[in-house]
């Protein structure tokens, strides 16, 4: 049954979405993979209010969306007829690290400005707007290893086997498990980036291992793992923290019963805005600046870090800018787009 629900889910969203069209400026086309859970539909939705500000700017005249689900031919079909229509900018978020090297790199033969965002590819054509997802991932495994007091069992809750971002997380556990000799892997799981799936594959874990000291979880699962184990009538293991409000909501709720955590946000606003951004400035002949770039590839580091010191003040001001948005988010100003550029 839920395997239906997430198939219908995806069917769903794999018509196409416009959110402008008319008037002077630039044709966008958003090739999209995948939109099942939360994180992903609020970065569609910061992608349209910045590309709205960007109309009334006069710099885009029409923004098309397209959602391809897990399907790699699909998404390359959505590409192939972006660059058919003539879109002047094209932003990817991919769901494969190569199998759509081919039909990016004829976008950029066609001269669209092509930002690849959010998740990696191996082609070296277009630019690249990276979060340092491994970066990201050493430091919350490190954080619930160090909680464990550098021994004990683990548990990692991936997000979908096979995504570029997912992967690359993986490469971040994995060196950072490296450093800790006594701290046994007992499975990796995936939790799919979705609250309910990841439960689920929790509670498959907790059935499956008696003793379980730690996990480390991907976004909007660490709740997940905390509600399998209370389900299960387990202990609580030691878990990091995610910026999801839900997430939060029960850390500052408990926070003076003793519980404690510690999150680095994963802005959904922030990669696919950047790439816009960025594209625009592209295509407008602006150059990026050396120093800042790496030839085409810029990457983006996760740097709003939460605490038991500020996680109230956290929740407060996302209720206070977002309210019932699932994740704290982050969309760089217009200014500091600026400073990427000479």
């Amino acid at each position: 049954m839920k395997r239906l629900i997430v198939i219908l889910m995806i069917a769903i969203f794999l018509v196409p979405a416009v959110a402008i069209a008319g008037g002077k400026g630039f044709k966008v086309g958003v090739s999209n993979g995948f939109i099942t859970h939360s994180w992903r539909t609020q970065m569609i939705n910061n992608l349209q209010k910045k590309a709205a500000l960007y109309q009334g700017m006069g710099l885009i005249s029409e923004l098309h969306i397209q959602h391809a689900g897990f399907d790699v031919d699909l998404q390359r079909s959505h590409i192939q007829n972006f660059i058919d229509s003539g879109v002047d900018i094209l932003l990817i978020d991919p769901v494969s690290l190569t199998a759509l090297n081919p039909v990016i790199e004829d976008a950029v033969d066609e001269g669209i400005v092509t930002v690849v965002s959010d998740q990696p590819v191996t082609s070296k054509a277009p630019w690249v707007i990276l979060p340092t997802h491994d970066v990201w991932m050493e430091k919350l495994a490190k954080y619930v290893f160090d909680r464990m007091g550098g021994k004990g069992s683990v548990v990692y809750l991936s997000g979908i086997d096979g995504a570029p971002a997912s992967d690359m997380r993986d490469r971040g556990f994995e060196r950072a498990l490296k450093g800790y000799p006594n701290i046994k892997l007992l499975a990796k799981v995936y939790g799919s980036w979705d609250p309910a799936l990841a439960q689920q594959a929790m509670a498959d874990g907790i059935a499956a291992y008696p003793k379980i000291d730690g996990v480390v979880a991907h976004d909007g699962e660490c709740l997940s793992v905390i509600r399998a184990f209370d389900a299960a009538g387990r202990p609580q293991p030691i878990v990091n923290g995610s910026g999801f409000r839900p997430f939060f909501e029960y850390w500052v709720k408990n926070l003076d019963k003793g519980f404690t955590s510690y999150a680095i946000a994963n802005g959904p606003g922030n990669a696919m805005t950047l790439a816009l951004g960025t594209a625009i400035r592209i295509k407008q002949g602006k150059k990026p600046k050396a120093s800042v770039w790496d030839g085409k590839v810029l990457r983006i580091d996760h740097a709003n870090v939460i605490t038991d010191a500020n996680v109230k003040e956290a929740l407060i001001e996302h209720v206070r800018y977002r309210g019932v948005e699932d994740y704290i988010d982050e969309v760089k100003s217009e200014e500091f787009i600026d400073t990427l550029f000479e």
